[in-house]
């Protein structure tokens, strides 16, 4: 199967990544799409996150809506930081009939060099980065051999987590930001 791999804290899941989700399949012909929540994140402060138990319920309940998703549990350690070079790693080893493609939106591409054994997963990984329409690849040269990294465009969307969680805080709508099947729990969770 060719699988793509949506990693992340979802803190919370939203339209944005379902968008990312649907044209990754389309434009990949992908089997399925894991999603791969974080237990424990390592660039981000573990107190800022929901419970991953709560981050999961979010996320089984948007997914029942979409066949070609799945849950990934393989990044759920929450008792020390997770990282993709060893998530990877396992999944070749219990999958390794399978292949996997990473899905990432192109913000990453200046982290990567940051991220734990960064030159194993830039050789041994196929990176598939999502860019805003007309733009330039930005120095992606330096860190990919263009045989494991594809690049695709579309549409900026501008959703992100942590504008659900201000406007949570502040009473704000987040209609049209997430699914509507789990806004109100969102809104329960956050507040």
């Amino acid at each position: 199967m060719k699988i793509g791999l949506l990693g992340g804290s979802f803190n919370p899941i939203h339209l944005g990544h379902l968008t990312l989700a649907e044209k990754a399949k389309e434009k990949l012909a992908l089997d399925k799409i894991w999603l791969v929540p974080t237990g424990n994140h390592p660039f981000k402060a573990k107190e800022k996150l929901l419970s991953l138990e709560k981050r999961v319920k979010l996320i089984k309940s948007v997914i029942s809506d979409h066949p070609f998703l799945d849950i990934c549990y393989l990044d759920a350690e929450e008792n020390r930081p997770n990282f993709t070079d060893q998530l990877i790693k396992k999944l070749f080893h219990l999958y390794p009939e399978n292949e996997f493609l990473f899905l990432a939106g192109e913000d990453i591409v200046a982290e990567l060099p940051k991220w734990h054994n960064s030159k194993w997963l830039i050789k041994n990984v196929d990176f598939v980065i999502f860019t805003r329409p007309n733009n330039q690849e930005k120095n992606y040269d330096k860190f990919f051999d263009k045989d494991n990294f594809c690049i695709i465009q579309m549409q900026p969307i501008a959703i992100s987590s942590t504008e659900i969680r201000s406007r949570i805080k502040e009473n704000r709508s987040i209609e049209n930001l997430v699914p509507k099947t789990i806004q109100k729990l969102i809104v329960s969770y956050y507040k």
